[in-house]
């Protein structure tokens, strides 16, 4: 859940109302004002004087007649319809609002619907009001007196429906016809389409009503306020009391404490999120976690996660740092077991059940054990951390320490009876160890992967072949396609396929470039998990120069949302096919079954502000004309991410200026100091992270006209007119000069006084 309040930029009053038009925005309708958000910033628009119906723009405004809003509703043309308390009907489209004189522009306006032959019906507290969207005319279907008419829907056969404190109501021909309440009750406060039913509340219970049978069947829940359906078909319903009830698959109601917050409204946006108003707690948006927590806290769960494995009957051993070894059992108990009187400490490093069942434990402090029925047991001691990786054929155990690897031979009872060291290895602190197809064990580790058969490296992937960093941390064997995807510190993510190495990071489709772990669904997806959260690739054999991921993070329900990677076991598959995670604190678990074939989405780019020198500036119909010697253009631009805004990245580009797209980052604005002569083209396009950029852009036209007396063809002309004086000049002065020359010193200087002005002194 996350709120949004006044300290976001949301209008410090109650909200009334909420929708998400066509184009992505989501529209709030407060007693503050309007606002419209794309999911990082609120742009408010202030209500304007009802009054000021004939100012000299034709009825346009900057914002709706009155900040008191009530109801929000867009048309099948993409118009927004906004109704206050105290100033009628206002409408925004293209860019500018209108506020319409219905009911003499006073009236109060409780909903809006649109009918399927696309008249607009309003419920006011005067009365039932029909209006063609068009022509914006409207007409009384029904005046009344007192607190007329507040809630509107439409049935299957498209029927107009009303409600009110005074009953219920079906619009037939230009009359409207009573329906009885069931228990002779006579308020409806709560009106929505249910498939072929209508949902109706009022102000006792909860209803479901046939209006082909007219039947009425009640739901059991009592004074209902608001509700809102989710995209799987399940009902929200808020209660005068407060409280929030919600639906589960099997059509139970079940009780959502957290948002107990006085809801005014619920509204579901096209990203899977509950938009919640309160009348004091602001704006809140909720989400249903993918992700689950391992919450413990009594049992210490809630400290830095290390190793997950199974038991082998149905539960789980979760292994921390520094804090206690966790059994959760198949039936879901926890039981807590101490290590530190027998192994030293208890900061684990690695688990591994063995095939006997036997639980192997390495810690940082350098200890082996090993636990039989409960009881922890030291096996060994090395200087550095341990970890133990594997069991191989023969039942050796695989243990590293440091930078060195062993292999260990034991007995019954779990002694060391004969100790190798792997010399081809030395040096190298290993992560992973992963058995390879055609033979042998690929080693992961900080100089990279190599397969070793028996004791001799017989391939290897480090960076001189290719690899993306030396610091590699997990690796994943694809055989169907015979690929190889390695995961590494600060490098991203590499394919190794047909001898040649493909790297994916942050500039080219991965939201993170640490890769700790890497498992596979049954879908044939990864998902990896790094620093930054956890990334699913939708369709990894897909991959070509860039590749596709969708990031999971905090609004998750991954929280913290940082893998403690960096040790064998920090992820885990179990029988069910769940994936967990051990966490910087505790450890989290998804099912991919819970999440179906998705995509990363494509973001909604939109212009939202032009202007020169500070100064805003009206883009009509998208074409900017610019004045002569125009400096410093500002363009702000958004995308619409109701999610995940913090991801979204942008580029950019301006024909004529920019040789290509210019990446931008999160910033959100360009400044062009001077734009040159001519038309040219803007282009934004935003993506989230992982993501694909948008398919289409955001453009805007500039035209900026080249002044007449800056135009070449006239400095050209000017530039030859020039010569033909300047040669013209010189012709004559030459043709003076030879005709004086011609003449008498004493006349050519006589000549030259008079010529110059120059007086011969007096004797």
């Amino acid at each position: 859940m996350r709120v949004f309040t006044d300290e976001d930029g949301l209008p410090p009053s109650g909200v009334n109302a909420v929708v998400q038009s066509r184009d992505g925005y989501l529209w709030i309708g407060t007693f503050g004002g309007l606002a419209r958000f794309d999911g990082l910033s609120f742009t408010v628009f202030k209500g304007q004087s009802a009054l000021r119906l004939s100012d000299p723009e034709g009825g346009q405004y900057a914002g709706p007649a009155s900040d008191r809003i009530l109801a929000l509703y867009e048309d099948d043309a993409g118009r927004l319809w906004i109704g206050t308390q105290d100033a009628g009907l206002s409408v925004f489209e293209r860019g500018s609002f209108r506020h319409l004189s219905v009911c003499g522009g006073v009236c109060l306006v409780n909903d809006i619907l649109q009918g399927p032959d696309k008249a607009l019906w309003v419920a006011t507290n005067r009365g039932l009001l029909k209006m063609d969207p068009a022509s914006q005319r409207a007409v009384w279907i029904q005046r009344v007196e007192g607190s007329g008419y507040s809630r509107l829907a439409s049935d299957k056969q498209g029927r107009i429906y009303v409600g009110g404190y005074g009953g219920l109501w079906v619009v037939v021909g230009q009359k409207l016809e009573s329906i009885s309440l069931p228990d002779a009750q006579t308020s409806t406060v709560l009106l929505k389409r249910s498939d072929d039913e209508l949902l109706v509340g009022t102000l006792r219970d909860l209803y479901r009503y046939d209006p082909v049978r007219r039947q009425w069947r009640a739901l059991g829940i009592g004074r209902p306020a608001y509700a809102a359906r989710s995209a799987d078909g399940q009902w929200w319903i808020s209660l005068e009391s407060g409280q929030v009830l919600r639906q589960d698959g099997m059509g139970a109601w079940r009780d959502v404490p957290e948002l107990a917050v006085g809801t005014t409204s619920l509204t579901w946006d096209d990203e899977g999120n509950l938009w919640v108003g309160s009348g004091s707690k602001g704006l809140l948006r909720v989400r249903k976690p993918l992700f689950g927590l391992l919450a413990a806290p009594h049992l210490q769960a809630n400290v830095a996660g290390r190793a997950v494995i199974s038991d082998g009957l149905g539960g789980l051993w979760f292994g921390s740092d520094c804090g206690p070894l966790l059994h959760r059992r198949h039936d879901g108990t926890i039981q807590k077991l101490p290590l530190e009187p027998a192994l030293e400490n208890d900061c684990v490093n690695s688990l591994l059940l063995d095939r006997q069942g036997v639980l192997w434990v390495g810690t940082s402090g350098g200890v082996l054990g090993r636990i039989a029925d409960d009881e922890p047991r030291q096996i060994a001691a090395w200087p550095n951390g341990t970890s133990v990786h594997m069991q191989d054929d023969q039942g050796r155990y695989l243990v590293s320490s440091g930078d060195s690897t062993f292999e260990l031979e034991t007995d019954a009872e779990g002694r060391i009876v004969a100790r190798r060291r792997i010399d081809a290895l030395g040096g190298m602190n290993i992560n992973s160890v992963v058995a390879a197809a055609n033979g042998g064990r690929w080693f992961v580790g900080d100089r990279g992967v190599f397969r070793l058969v028996g004791a001799k490296v017989v391939e290897q992937w480090t960076t001189r072949e290719g690899l993306s960093s030396r610091f590699a941390r997990a690796l994943y064997r694809d055989d169907k396609t015979g690929t190889l995807w390695v995961g590494t510190y600060g490098g991203g993510l590499n394919r190794i396929r047909d001898g040649k190495v493909q790297r994916y990071d942050s500039h080219n489709g991965l939201i993170d470039d640490t890769v700790s772990c890497i498992l596979a669904d049954d879908r044939g997806r990864l998902w990896l998990a790094g620093n930054r959260g956890v990334a699913l690739l939708p369709a990894p054999q897909e991959a070509a120069v860039g590749i596709e991921s969708i990031g999971y993070s905090a609004s998750d329900g991954l929280v913290p949302a940082e893998i403690n990677g960096g040790v064998p076991f920090a992820c885990h598959r179990d029988a069910q096919g769940r994936f967990w995670f051990s966490l910087v604190e505790g450890f989290a678990v998804i099912d991919p079954a819970d999440v179906p074939q998705v995509r990363a989405v494509s973001l909604r780019p939109h212009i939202e502000h032009v202007s020169v020198a500070g100064r805003a500036q009206d883009a009509v119909g998208s074409t900017l004309t610019l004045k002569s010697f125009a400096r410093n253009l500002e363009i702000r631009y958004t995308a619409i991410n109701l999610t995940r805004p913090q991801e979204t990245r942008f580029r950019f580009r301006l024909s004529g200026f920019d040789q290509d797209w210019v990446e931008a980052g999160q910033n959100r604005s360009i400044l062009y100091p001077s734009i040159p002569w001519g038309e040219h083209l803007f282009e934004v396009q935003a993506r989230t992270e992982g993501g694909p950029w948008s398919a289409v852009s955001a453009k805007l036209r500039i035209l900026h006209p080249q002044p007449w007396y800056q135009r070449p063809w006239l400095w050209m002309l000017a530039t030859s007119l020039g010569l033909l004086v300047l040669v013209g000049g010189t012709r004559l002065e030459k043709s003076r000069s030879s005709s004086e020359s011609e003449q008498p010193s004493a006349v050519r200087a006589a000549a030259r006084q008079k010529r110059f002005g120059i007086r011969k002194p007096p004797n």
